[in-house]
């Protein structure tokens, strides 16, 4: 990979000096992580070497703990025992670091005694300077086609530990980039989005502006979201590892402490900080307390470590690990969640598992990425529940098209599955068939060539995504977009779907609606509103327009006392085969989005081209392009904003193309 270095000035990295103005005394300088005296004699150093690389081009994604993990990375002498080590090498390659290769083979004797799965051990034979390979090890992120380690300054002087990404993407063979922040990796958990989560410690430790240190994340993490949390656990360290967790796209761990002590407070403060944001599928996050007091024997709770469909949990002997234990079988059904006892180097509310080991991400991952289009409850339609993901494989191998399946079931019922097909790209989407008061479960299921199989949610049938189906009054709209200009007297039938009468207070266009077409006549006719629509009775709305070149996305509006009902009204789309000879297939990258893409077309012949993003709503949101253009190929950047900087809301878009008198629409998802 070529890599352009930059010029790093030898202490502008930290703000540190007045940090440590004085020496600290033994107690302070050996506790947990904390320096010792030579390392505090050298703070100076640190990122005295570091050489920042340019960012990784295109859109990337962070990998989280709970995506799918090849293996752990482990030092030695230990921080760990060995039944630790035994149990994580059951299911995934466990790499330790060694300082030669006379200690691999001793360090391998002692698995073998132990029982480990010897086929599951590998050696990485560096220099290193502690155990602590959460704080200083790799960060990994998804590019388009290819997982890479992002390194960053350790902020600690230990140059070993410090190199030891770097190491470890030239032993896997993938690419590295380093990113100009300091940071370290118990300060840091992701959600596998854009959301990522630290104390202000890393704001504290950077010379650099808060804005910077954001953009730099977003950069090279592609972290689009990051939530900087004041640290409630008021101690040395600082990590947000120390008190909490992502363990799903959607649910996040928070330690509780009882009301009596004086931190309480900052950690109500901590838990309502991510309660009261939406996670990356557009709700509230799933905040789950964890009694964690921190009194001898020490409630290491949060610094748990989730490897695959296992949860390596610290316990300590404490009273209160039991109820930790089912806290976490509660909140990750289908997980084995496996309780630790330290071994002779102790567990410490800022020091357990989760510091001492680190996961490896599979690096030919099959990634379903899947944001849920229902939640909660949701309007019945009388119409089919339509459920899409984008299947990726890294390992490049081919999808079996037979194991691209929807499962999904009603109520209590059984698991059925119906065969997801292709909508576009690496997209596939199925129906599900509910009606009004149906609880709904599904998850998603691919596997590819590689030998690899995987699940959407990735724990499956166990905690799967659900919705209901409200159980209520209310209208559908069919069709829910109707193109107009194929036939005369066309109409969107409104049906009152519920089992009691509905005021229906006006059926209208539209405010600023295109003037080319309106509301023509209604059977039975309504000669005034309120109007009242029986259960299961229909009403025909009849649209009328006159010949035109323009084409537009406008809404028909059915408003009730309770809510507004809408159907899109369009021409009749143009597919893009039928606009060979003016253009190659409209396409846009990447699909989702969670920030910007780019729009891409080519014309053949000089024609006057409009580009434009709508909303499912038929609005406006951005025109890209709205001029007579040249043949030739075109690139547009959408921000991912309306038309006046504003961020544009996540779901889905019609990229919309118009070349002279044809168009093409297609579908574009916001995360």
């Amino acid at each position: 990979m070529t890599k352009r270095f930059f010029l790093v000035i030898a202490g502008a990295v930290l703000i540190i000096t007045t940090v440590f103005s004085q020496k600290l005394t033994q107690e302070q300088l050996t506790k947990g992580r904390w320096l010792s005296q030579k390392e505090y004699d050298s703070r100076g150093d640190i990122g005295k070497y570091f050489q920042p690389t340019d960012a990784p081009e295109g859109p990337v994604h962070p990998v989280a703990e709970f995506e799918i993990m090849q293996g752990v990375l482990i030092a030695y002498p230990f921080g760990i025992p060995m039944d630790l080590i035994v149990e994580m090498a059951e299911d995934v390659v466990v790499t330790t670091i060694v300082s030669s290769s006379s200690q691999a083979n001793s360090v391998s004797a002692q698995y073998e005694n132990a029982g480990a799965n010897m086929d599951h051990i590998e050696f990485l034979i560096e220099p290193h300077d502690t155990y602590w390979t959460r704080d200083y090890g790799p960060w990994f992120i998804r590019e388009e086609d290819q997982i890479s380690i992002v390194n960053f300054t350790y902020n600690r002087p230990r140059p070993d530990d410090d190199v030891m990404p770097i190491n470890i993407a030239n032993d896997l063979g993938i690419n590295y980039y380093n990113m100009p922040v300091v940071h370290t990796g118990g300060n840091f958990m992701c959600d596998g989005f854009g959301v990522a989560a630290q104390t202000e410690l890393v704001y504290q430790e950077n010379s650099i502006s808060n804005d910077q240190v954001d953009q730099y994340m977003e950069d090279y993490l592609g972290v689009t979201d990051n939530y900087v949390v004041n640290d409630p656990l008021d101690d040395y360290i600082m990590h947000i590892d120390c008190w909490g967790k992502f363990l799903d796209y959607d649910k996040v761990l928070v330690v509780s402490v009882p009301e009596s002590d004086y931190r309480y407070e900052d950690y109500e403060a901590a838990a309502n900080y991510f309660a009261t944001r939406n996670c990356a599928y557009g709700y509230p996050w799933e905040v789950i307390r964890i009694y964690g007091p921190g009194d001898y024997p020490y409630t290491p709770y949060s610094n748990s470590l989730i490897l695959n469909k296992k949860v390596f949990l610290p316990i300590t002997g404490s009273q209160y690990d039991d109820d930790a234990i089912a806290t976490y079988e509660e909140a990750m059904p289908g997980y084995e969640i496996i309780p630790i006892m330290a071994g002779s180097n102790g567990w410490l509310n800022t020091d357990a598992l989760h510091c001492r080991t680190h996961e490896i991400a599979d690096i030919g991952m099959l990634k379903i990425t899947h944001i849920p289009p229902f939640h909660g409850e949701v309007e019945y339609t009388g119409e089919q529940y339509f459920i899409e993901a984008e299947i990726h494989a890294y390992s490049n191998e081919a999808l079996y098209p037979d194991s691209l399946l929807l499962y999904y079931k009603i109520n209590e019922g059984d698991y059925s599955s119906v065969l997801m097909t292709q909508t576009e790209g690496e997209n596939y989407g199925a129906f599900i068939d509910a009606t009004a008061g149906d609880e709904v479960s599904y998850y998603i299921h691919a596997a590819d060539e590689s030998g690899r199989s995987e699940d959407s949610p990735y724990i499956g049938a166990a905690d799967p995504f659900t919705f209901i189906i409200e159980d209520g009054n209310f209208l559908a709209l069919t069709p829910d977009t109707l193109n107009i200009g194929n036939d005369e007297g066309q109409k969107i039938t409104v049906t009152n779907m519920g089992n009691s009468d509905i005021d229906i207070q006006n059926i209208i266009e539209q405010d600023n609606h295109s003037d080319i077409w309106w509301i023509d006549y209604t059977v039975p006719e309504i000669s005034e509103y309120p109007y009242t629509l029986a259960a299961g009775e229909s009403i025909d709305v009849f649209i009328d327009y006159i010949i035109f070149k323009n084409i537009f996305y406008d809404s028909l509006l059915v408003i009730t006392q309770d809510s507004t009902y809408h159907s899109i009204i369009t021409m009749e789309n143009v597919s893009a085969g039928e606009l060979t000879n003016e253009t190659s297939e409209l396409s846009f990258y990447p699909n989702p989005l969670t920030d910007r893409g780019e729009v891409s077309f080519t014309l053949q012949e000089p024609a006057a081209v409009e580009l434009d993003i709508y909303n499912v709503q038929g609005q406006l949101i951005e025109t890209l392009e709205a001029s007579r253009l040249t043949s030739g190929s075109y690139t547009y950047t959408w921000s991912g904003e309306t038309f006046d900087g504003k961020d544009a809301e996540k779901g889905i878009y019609l990229v919309y193309l118009q070349i002279d008198d044809r168009v093409v629409t297609k579908k574009w998802v916001k995360m």
